[in-house]
């Protein structure tokens, strides 16, 4: 009788033993089904605001572009959104917006990609965690040399009076090609996953 009790501990030990892995695996997939899907989403986003943004310089240079990116990126965002059930945003230490100010979590993946990128790494700069507030992704967001007319450290007069009609509080200047400006901000909220 003895050994049987032994055995069957033994059993249990190994049941419950990989019970833990099977779960990481699962949670391990979990996480890379949500990154892929706010890879896609990031790219979604970029792939309706650039050409607009494009079409906005060409019709009406720097200062006509700062209206559309004040008006459409939000709408962008709040569209995906609605239709994902991710809460999509950017955010940045220097916001333009003061609904971009980065939170701690956010501000932390900002001071690592700028650290990064310092470092000459500026591919794949992205992050992905489970939160107690549910699934988060950040994806730096790179200035382009698109970015450098409403970002740059040289605006025309036109652009900063543009840029102070719509956001009196800016701070998203003086920018060079390639650094940091922010990231991309997306929450898939708990029990949403």
């Amino acid at each position: 009788m003895p050994r049987l009790t032994f055995t069957r501990a033994v059993l249990a030990i190994s049941v419950f033993g990989l019970a833990p892995q099977y779960l990481s695996a699962e949670q391990n997939d979990t996480q890379t089904e949500l990154t892929q899907e706010a890879r896609v989403l990031v790219a979604r986003f970029a792939d309706q605001l650039k050409p607009q943004l494009k079409h906005a310089l060409q019709a009406g240079g720097p200062a006509h572009a700062v209206g559309v990116c004040a008006e459409t990126a939000p709408a962008i965002a709040r569209n995906l959104g609605i239709e994902s059930g991710w809460i999509i945003r950017r955010a940045s230490d220097k916001n333009r917006n003061p609904a971009a100010q980065a939170d701690t979590w956010e501000q932390a993946r900002i001071d690592a990609f700028k650290a990064a990128a310092l470092a000459g790494k500026t591919q794949g700069l992205e992050y992905s965690e489970q939160t107690a507030e549910g699934f988060r992704y950040a994806k730096a967001q790179l200035t382009e040399g698109l970015c450098l007319a409403c970002h740059g450290k040289q605006l025309d007069d036109s652009t900063s009076d543009a840029l102070h009609r719509f956001y009196p509080e800016d701070r998203a200047r003086g920018y060079e090609l390639g650094e940091v400006r922010g990231i991309f901000s997306l929450l898939k909220p708990a029990g949403d996953e």
